[in-house]
């Protein structure tokens, strides 16, 4: 997603106002998340920096050696780039969220996804792998499936592959929390299983419609560094987004790898 999702494979929702000003996962209202607004602010035109993102994922597990996969997006929220650049490869793809509101979003996508999502695919059709799915909106009901699953709750060791966009970012204003959903995301996945995740630098937070939700302002080093403890052969993009989608943040960080396990 970009910018962050919010409520991406979060913890259950609190139903205590936010009063603190670094509120914790716990204390974000993630099921008055609105998914229609956030997709239409953010992916209703393929933007340059998003499109840069998905080829640079496309071309790692296009050459990423999977087939017949069982694949994971984690904190899906109101984004399906990340889920189609699996596709391909997937025998299965779980679509992990937490916030009931785009739950109910991303089932009506994985049983039809709606027109707008067809210039990312065309994107991902540049690279013959996937040229050669005739028709990735039946592909995607055949093997998609949304659960209701936390970050914080992923079972060990369970998926071949693995995407996590604008999550760890984007669950609270508390860095330990970053940490951690990096963490247990790498440990989800089997040993050798290659992953895709993408954060937002600097976030200062965001507004979807008229709320606002909070964000971590990470830096480039401590992803890496978070990263690298669980995955080996990482690659690092950086890119920064002329113009930028909004206020409050320095750029998109891209980084792939394979889980250590």
């Amino acid at each position: 997603m970009t910018p962050e999702a919010g409520g991406c494979g979060d913890l259950p929702a609190s139903s205590v106002p936010i009063e603190s000003a670094r509120p914790v996962n716990t204390e974000v209202e993630w099921d008055g998340f609105d998914p229609h607004a956030y997709v239409s602010h953010n992916y209703a035109d393929l933007r340059s920096d998003d499109r840069e993102l998905l080829r640079r994922t496309r071309d790692f597990f296009a050459g990423a050696r999977l087939a017949e996969a069982r694949c994971v997006d984690v904190g899906s929220g109101a984004n399906l780039y990340p889920a189609l650049t699996l596709l391909p490869f997937a025998r299965a793809i779980e679509l992990c969220e937490w916030s009931t509101s785009n739950l109910r979003w991303l089932r009506t996508q994985v049983d039809g996804y709606d027109k707008l999502w067809d210039p990312y695919w065309q994107v991902c059709l540049e690279h013959p792998a996937y040229a050669a799915l005739s028709d990735p909106r039946q592909r995607l009901a055949q093997v998609g499936r949304v659960s209701r699953t936390s970050v914080f709750d992923l079972p060990q060791h369970t998926w071949d592959a693995g995407t996590m966009f604008f999550v760890a970012c984007s669950i609270s204003a508390d860095r330990a929390e970053a940490d951690h959903a990096v963490a247990r995301f790498l440990g989800a996945l089997r040993p050798g299983a290659p992953f895709a995740v993408a954060v937002m630098l600097g976030s200062a937070g965001y507004r979807v419609g008229p709320r606002f939700f909070p964000a971590v302002a990470l830096h480039r080093a401590e992803v890496v560094a978070g990263i690298a403890a669980g995955a080996y052969e990482v690659t690092v993009y950086e890119e920064r987004p002329r113009p930028r989608l909004r206020d409050g943040y320095l750029s998109m960080l891209l980084v792939t790898g394979r889980a250590r396990g």
